[in-house]
């Protein structure tokens, strides 16, 4: 087949950006033409698949871009093609399958935006060129004959889809994340946790709690800062990043609970792997996250994992077995209590255990055959509707 993957950034770092980079390989290792259209393209891209590069105007003005990409990511599909499939991943309006990892505007500005306390300015920043473009895209994608198929990336997203756009039902299929099960395996831990508690200065025996997320309000990192306060002994170690004010903030809030020398910040890092299988139990208090891949990262690495409900990672999560779901991410000492059974080494390493089976239900071949499924409906549906219009054009005639 030749299939075409849609969104803005070509590159292996990003949880999105990673997904589609990962499926682009495995297409291409099973024999097929991929092409990915980008705005950027990071030089660590396979070589197989052919990027196609569009303008991009400056970063200051979002609304455009976002405009931008949608239109000459049509034009260019229409030069380039025809394609059996064209997939989706970003803010794009045509596709014939769209993977909606990020759920509907209202819905996350609902849960994550940050609102002031006066209501013009709350209104304005809801309200803002780059999300009323973003409103418009999302408007036209779930109109009939613009999509086929969607695969929202967990139910928490299919609900909020179907809530808000009239669509078949038998059209938007959950499709969990894949994980790479080679590259985080619990086989890492015994010299990465050796290196890392070397590295940070550690005491041997103190547990490693992991932060994974690069927006660290929304993802819930004060409350694993103030859960902190609960869990003497327990260190936290935070990958990602955020903006310099905002992550400045976060450093300064651990200092202000006094657990400051507690909390490592170790930015982006190439080896995730690594670390999460140096970590003893992965936190995700996410206020609202669609999914959050770093959940089943860090169980493929054999790390018991607490998750917010409002994530769509908590559907992969068995409470008690394999961590645990809290309801308020926020409620600090509820996180704290929901964290506590794991710092248990025996419990910790019964649900790593059993969190790593869990995993190995989203390795990447059953999801590459799960994706391949509904790309083969996507050109027999071509086919029929192809032979329709030949066998009307000839009745025509």
């Amino acid at each position: 087949m030749r299939v075409a993957l849609l969104h803005p950034r070509a590159a292996l770092v990003g949880g999105v950006e990673r997904q589609i980079h990962d499926l682009g390989v495995r297409l291409a290792d099973a024999g097929h033409e991929v092409h990915w259209i980008c705005s950027t393209r990071a030089a660590s891209v396979d070589a197989r698949i052919r990027c196609h590069r569009l303008p991009q105007p400056p970063a200051l003005l979002r609304a455009l871009r976002v405009v931008l990409f949608d239109r000459l990511a049509r034009r260019k599909l229409a030069r380039l093609g025809p394609f059996d499939v064209v997939h989706g991943f970003g803010k794009t309006s045509h596709q014939d399958v769209y993977r909606d990892g990020s759920g509907c505007l209202a819905d996350y500005q609902a849960y994550a935006v940050e609102s002031p306390d006066v209501a013009w300015l709350r209104a304005l920043r809801h309200g803002s060129p780059h999300a009323r473009a973003v409103a418009c895209i999302e408007r036209e994608r779930y109109r009939p004959g613009s999509c086929r198929f969607v695969l929202p990336i967990s139910a928490l997203v299919r609900n909020q889809i179907l809530r808000r756009y009239d669509l078949p039902p038998e059209r938007v299929r959950v499709l969990h994340p894949a994980v790479d099960t080679t590259r985080f395996t619990p086989g890492l831990a015994p010299a990465a946790r050796a290196a890392l508690r070397a590295e940070l200065a550690l005491p041997a025996a103190a547990p490693l709690l992991v932060f994974v997320g690069s927006d660290f309000r929304r993802k819930g990192l004060p409350a694993l800062l103030a859960a902190l306060r609960w869990l003497p002994g327990a260190h936290a170690l935070v990958l990602g990043s955020d903006r310099a004010a905002r992550a400045r903030r976060q450093s300064e809030l651990a200092r202000e609970l006094g657990v400051g020398d507690r909390v490592h910040f170790a930015g982006v890092r190439p080896d995730p792997e690594r670390l999460l299988a140096a970590a003893d139990c992965l936190v995700f208090p996410s206020r609202f996250d669609a999914f959050g891949n770093a959940v089943l990262e860090a169980m493929a690495s054999g790390l018991p994992v607490v998750v917010s409900r409002h994530a769509g990672s908590a559907e992969v999560v068995i409470p008690g077995k394999t961590g645990a779901v809290v309801d308020a991410p926020e409620d600090a000492a509820a996180l704290a209590a929901a964290i506590r059974p794991f710092l248990d080494p025996a419990l910790r390493r019964e649900a790593g255990r059993l969190a790593r089976q869990e995993a190995e239900k989203h390795a990447w071949q059953l999801q590459l055959e799960r994706v391949l499924a509904v790309y083969g409906e996507v050109v027999e549906e071509k086919r029929r509707e192809a032979a329709l219009t030949r066998s009307g054009s000839a009745g025509a005639r």
